[in-house]
């Protein structure tokens, strides 16, 4: 074996002998089974879960529990590609997030201002996108006709849809 192809074969072996890339929050983790995600909830004693097909599932509490939680996972060939996690709904806390990622990632990789109908009036939405390594982090402001809506999300690129969205 020459030495060139030597080399080569130790490079590959060190290419994938690294760690992959990828978000963790919390005990989730991009790339977990479906299954990992299901028994590491049983811990967290939410209030509802919800099975949306194979590619997604919404855990979250009832309206009159006061830890207010509420988490989307999503799906691609069973396996975590993103995570959705509502916190209190306040412009204030919109501005306040967006402001650190900008520090911390630079301007936003992808911005969408949106504004459409729906049966109870109009919705305003700005969502905001910035990339840390192979990872999407985004923030999500929704302003419906009575309430609002502000959601953080972590998405990797993936087979099933095109990151981030």
């Amino acid at each position: 074996m020459t030495t060139r192809m030597r080399m080569l074969g130790l490079m590959t072996g060190l290419l994938l002998a690294l760690p992959a890339l990828g978000w963790e929050v919390g005990e989730f983790r991009n790339g977990m089974t479906r299954t990992e995600i299901e028994q590491v909830l049983r811990t967290w004693k939410f209030d509802k879960t919800l099975s949306i097909g194979n590619d997604s599932l919404i855990v979250y509490d009832s309206p009159d529990n006061a830890a207010g939680r509420r988490f989307l996972f999503t799906f691609c060939n069973d396996k975590l590609v993103a995570f959705n996690q509502q916190i209190e709904p306040t412009f204030r806390h919109f501005i306040v997030i967006a402001s650190n990622y900008s520090n911390l990632y630079g301007n936003p990789l992808h911005v969408v201002p949106d504004t459409s109908v729906i049966s109870s009036g109009e919705k305003n939405q700005l969502a905001m996108f910035w990339r840390k390594d192979s990872d999407y982090l985004g923030i999500t402001y929704a302003l419906y006709p009575g309430s609002e809506q502000l959601s953080m999300t972590w998405q990797i690129n993936n087979n099933c849809w095109q990151a981030p969205r």
